[in-house]
Formats: structure tokens, sequence, C-alpha cells
């Protein structure tokens, strides 16, 4: 077929011309009657495949993630790699880069915070400034800073935020979202105050947005920040907004993440009632066991139960929790370690047990810690159950770490019954 065959007598041969040298961009209806007389579909002509190839992709791209949202990891691996190595994804570059996401999640969701971080980390570098450049913002933002890689975690956030801000995106659900996890590594590196105004900020955005999915989150984020601030009774009325939003949302692993810390930030509260926590963390439990929920998420909420079976005061209970953590979290995660440790003292202190040993294994884990507010709290919960058995020595090097962990202008203060002290689920 020649040019003026395809032209015909609707266009001239010099505008096919262009048109297959790329210096034109035919309309819909030109496209159309084009791609009519090849005998093709239009949508070949745009991408070099079928329609039906594309339909075909997109839904094994939609199986993929309703996996990994259901918590079946190894079906939603399987279908991300067949993808990935088994097909030609290069016309559909928005359906790749979805792809390249969801391998990505999975890792995480694995517990492979380091692979998860070198898929987003190139996945990012193919996106502009868009709300899908924030979703991978987000994704890359939380698993440094789950790594222990704080600095990094807020300087490719607020990297995201700055573009995304300049293009007139901010205060878009997925802006919200990427600023209050932005503001929970500033909180872990120890900047409280610009996480709480961070949060503040984001709540005002998203009561505007009028998102539920993003006044959730910044409820949530902020009740966390509240609370360590002193403030409980703002932080348990916004993490009870937070979860009634949440629960009319659609991300099963959201909202049992949620409930964990909720429950949390409530035991802080010395009226609340333990049998009505336990039953709150262990809904929270099966919805993470329904969803894409990483090994770390799932040891957050042992550890929490944990702590409320020490408040309900069964220590036996608490230490058999413990078990539950899985070894490889406590490998990869010292601050999960550090936890366990921590809680095993308190629970041997509360049931008689020989403690000394566990304090120093304890001790040890802390040691190798950052000085931030999470290693602190730990501190000082050693250094109270040490006072409370009448060991000055290890009490008084226990509470000295944690001023160290501080700062010495920083005091920490016992909020409630020592039992309930515990770093919040991680937002």
């Amino acid at each position: 077929m020649t040019q003026g065959d395809l032209a015909g007598s609707e266009f001239s041969v010099g505008y096919v011309s262009r048109i297959e040298s790329g210096a034109r961009q035919p309309s819909k209806h030109t496209l159309t009657v084009l791609a009519g007389r090849l005998g093709l579909s239009p949508e070949f002509l745009l991408t070099g495949a079928e329609a039906e190839d594309a339909l075909a992709r997109r839904h094994d791209v939609d199986r993929a993630e309703l996996a990994l949202a259901g918590g079946d990891i190894d079906e939603a691996v399987a279908l991300t790699a067949d993808l990935l190595e088994g097909h030609d994804l290069s016309p559909w570059p928005d359906l790749a880069r979805r792809v390249k996401l969801v391998h990505a999640l999975c890792y995480e969701a694995m517990g492979d915070l380091h692979s998860a971080i070198i898929e987003l980390e190139d996945l990012a570098a193919t996106y502009d400034a868009d709300e899908e450049a924030a979703s991978v913002g987000i994704a890359l933002s939380r698993c440094y800073r789950d790594n222990g890689d704080l600095p990094q975690a807020i300087a490719s956030g607020e990297r995201v935020l700055r573009r995304l801000e300049v293009r007139g995106l901010a205060g878009t659900t997925e802006h919200i979202r990427l600023s209050v996890t932005v503001a929970s590594a500033y909180q872990e590196s120890g900047h409280s105050g610009v996480a709480v105004r961070m949060a503040r900020r984001a709540i005002k955005a998203a009561e505007a947005n009028a998102s539920p999915e993003a006044q959730a989150s910044a409820y949530w984020n902020a009740s966390i920040f509240e609370r360590q601030a002193g403030n409980l009774e703002r932080a348990v009325e916004l993490s009870r907004r937070a979860l009634a939003l949440m629960e009319g949302g659609s991300s099963t692993r959201n909202l049992g993440r949620l409930r964990s810390a909720a429950a949390m930030i409530q035991l802080y509260d010395p009226a609340a009632d333990p049998e009505d926590l336990r039953q709150m963390l262990e809904l929270a439990r099966r919805e993470l066991d329904w969803s894409s929920a990483s090994p770390l998420d799932r040891s957050q909420n042992i550890l929490a139960a944990a702590r409320v079976a020490l408040r309900a005061g069964t220590p036996e209970t608490a230490l058999a929790l413990l078990e539950e953590v899985p070894a490889e979290v406590c490998h990869q995660d010292a601050l999960t370690s550090a936890s366990v440790s921590v809680i095993r003292v308190l629970a041997c202190s509360i049931s008689g047990e020989s403690w000394q040993g566990h304090f120093s294994e304890a001790a040890a884990v802390l040691t190798m810690l950052g000085k931030d507010r999470g290693s602190a709290q730990l501190w000082f919960e050693l250094g109270e159950a040490a006072k409370e058995a009448a060991d000055d020595t290890r009490a008084a090097m226990a509470f000295r770490q944690a001023s160290m962990c501080l700062g010495a202008a920083h005091i920490l203060l016992p909020v409630g019954d020592r039992q309930a002290f515990t770093i919040p689920a991680r937002p």
C-alpha cells in the first residue's frame, strides 16, 4: 500500500508522511480512518499491540494487586515476576510502572527492605511529579524509615513533596499521605516539633480536601505525635477519628496497623480496660493476616498484645506472645529486637522470675541503637524495672542512657502504670 493509497481522498500524502516520521500526531478520527484502511485497530497503531493484549496484561496487574492486598504475597510475586520477565510491557509504560511498584511492595511485605528500596529507587527515576510519583515516594520513604535510614526517608520524601507543590498538587490525597510519612521519619529522628507541625498542617489540608483516606492518614499520624508530646486526650480523640474513617475504606492492612496503634495509644490511659484492648488487638491481628501486612507489621501487633498482657497482670501470656515474634524480624529490625528484650525483662520482673540476664541482653541491643526517643523510652522502662527491684546500679545506668538519648535538657516522666510504656506502632 502506497502513502497515496493510505491517504485516500481525505488526507494529503505529505500529511501521512509527516505522521509516519513523527512530525504530526493524528487526531482520534484520523487514527480510526487510517487503522480501518490498514485492517488494524487504532490501539495497535498507538501502542504496537492489540487492545486484547493490553486488556490481558492489565487484568494480570489487577490480579497481582488484589493478591498483595489480600495477603497472598507468593501469588503476587509470581504474577509480577511473570509480567516483568515473560512479557514485553514497553507499549504500556503506565502498566509497566504499576507492575514494578507492586513487585517492590511484595519485597516490602516479605520484609526484604533492601530489595524493595532498590526497585523503588529505580522506579522513582522514571516518574515526573504527579500523584503516581507520590505513591512511589510514600513507599520509598516508608521503606527507608523502617530500615532505619531516617535522613534518606526525610530527604527522598521532601524531594517529591517539593515537586508536587511546584505542580500545584499540594493538598491532594497523595500529597497529604506523603507529608505524614515524612513527618513520621522526623518524629523517629527526634524532631518531634517538626513532626507535630507537619501533622497539624496535614489535618487542615485533609479536612479541606474532604478525602476520607487523607483525613484518616493525617489523624492517625497526628495521634501518635500528640501522644509522644504528652497530649494524651487529643491523641486518643484523633486515633478514634482515624479508625472510624479507615473502617469505611478498602485497605485492610492499614486498618489493622491503625487498630494496633490506637490500642497502644489507649493503653496509656489508666482507665482503659485491658480486655477491650486485647480484643481490639486480636481483631487487628486478623486484619493483618488477611492483608499484605509485612512481618514487621505483625510483630508490632504481637508486641502490643504482650504489653496489654502486662497491663492485665498476666506476664506469662506476655512471655508466650514474645515467642511468636519471628526471629528474622528481630535480626532485621534492631528496635523490634530491643522491644522484645525489654518486654521480657518487664514480664520476668512482674512474675518474680530472674530478669538480670535479660536486662544485660536488652542493654546490649539498645547500646547498638541510635540515640532517639524510641531508644530513650526503652532505656527508661529498663530503669523502672531495675528501680522496682531495688537494683540501684542498673537503674542509674538505664536512666543515664535514657537521658543521653534525649539530651541532658530532656527529662522522661512516667505516664500511668509502668506496664503501659511502649513505642507506638509505626505509622
